[in-house]
């Protein structure tokens, strides 16, 4: 692909997420008019002297837009913006700025990489690798033998979570949607079977686990955890709730489709019950995640790994 030979805006360059960023002083009689500007299809942005070509629109959630999107070396990638939905220019910027921090600083092979971030147009980009499903597509495919997916899921998975949890974030918002399949190919030998990996996304709503003060998400109801619609019994929402969300997705994958829970199933504990009437091996290490009291739950992301290995060791 050629780039254009001019670029008609030049988005601002990535700020330093370690560094706060002052607002420019703005005279009161100089308001300056802010436009939400989405890309188009074909458009192509500028920045640091890099063009990324933008595609069609892939995704939509409650707070971004995710788009197609190629540079020059054929990366494969993704174009997220934040949508304001109601929000002004200074709290949608407040919450890329937040995403941003944590994409940059939770860096590992099993969370989706970030590229670049910028604003243009008034609108903030991140540029994220391309992946090439969800976790949705694969428990949802009824050709396939779920059973020998387990262990490979839950190893980048927990693996990933793992790293968060050590560096003090709880995700809060793991769900099919946001775990992602990754295939690297071989370029020098296109015939070779791609090397599967599975990588954790959408880190917006994570937070430092000292500073956990709310269930700020917008989980289906099957999988909230019964800490979030009853602290005072189960337990306050923590790194538990990641294992507990984990645990639901192997669930998921032993069951051959996404189970149905209304929050009274929930709280009577149906998902632990499900886990513990599958035929699977696998099956009770995942009923001990799925437990209702946080602290009689396996309390750690190395914990549930260790217990799901020994059980694929003497299965062997």
């Amino acid at each position: 692909m050629t780039p254009p030979p001019d670029s008609p805006a030049v988005p601002n360059p990535l700020p330093n997420p370690n560094v706060g960023l002052a607002a420019p002083t703005i005279e009161a009689s100089q308001p300056v008019s802010r436009q939400f500007t989405p890309p188009a299809l074909g458009e192509t942005i500028t920045v640091d002297g890099k063009y990324y070509f933008i595609g069609q629109l892939i995704g939509k959630g409650a707070f971004g837009e995710a788009y197609e999107c190629t540079d020059e070396w054929s990366n494969d990638l993704v174009a997220k913006i934040l949508v304001p939905k109601n929000q002004t220019y200074d709290e949608v910027k407040e919450n890329w700025l937040q995403e941003l921090h944590k994409l940059m600083h939770l860096r590992h092979p099993n969370i989706t990489f970030i590229h670049q971030a910028f604003e243009y147009k008034d609108t903030f980009y991140l540029i994220i690798e391309r992946c090439t499903m969800t976790l949705e597509a694969i428990i949802s495919d009824p050709k396939l033998n779920h059973e020998l997916w387990v262990p490979y899921v839950a190893r980048d998975i927990l693996q990933a979570l793992d790293y968060v949890h050590l560096l003090g974030y709880v995700h809060k918002d793991i769900h099919a949607g946001n775990v992602f399949v990754a295939q690297s190919f071989d370029r020098m030998v296109p015939t070779k079977d791609p090397v599967w990996s599975f990588k954790v996304g959408d880190l917006g709503i994570s937070r430092l686990e000292t500073d956990i003060r709310v269930f700020n998400t917008l989980l289906a109801q099957w999988m909230i955890p019964p800490e979030a619609l009853d602290p005072a019994t189960f337990g306050a929402v923590s790194r538990s709730t990641d294992i507990y969300h984990a645990a639901l997705l192997l669930l998921a994958l032993m069951n051959g489709g996404t189970p149905s829970f209304t929050p009274d199933e929930v709280l009577a504990g149906a998902p632990r019950k499900l886990a513990e009437s599958l035929p699977s091996k696998f099956a009770p290490v995942v009923a001990r995640a799925l437990r209702r009291h946080t602290n009689a739950r396996t309390p750690t992301a190395m914990q549930f790994w260790r217990e799901l290995s020994s059980v694929t060791s003497s299965a062997a």
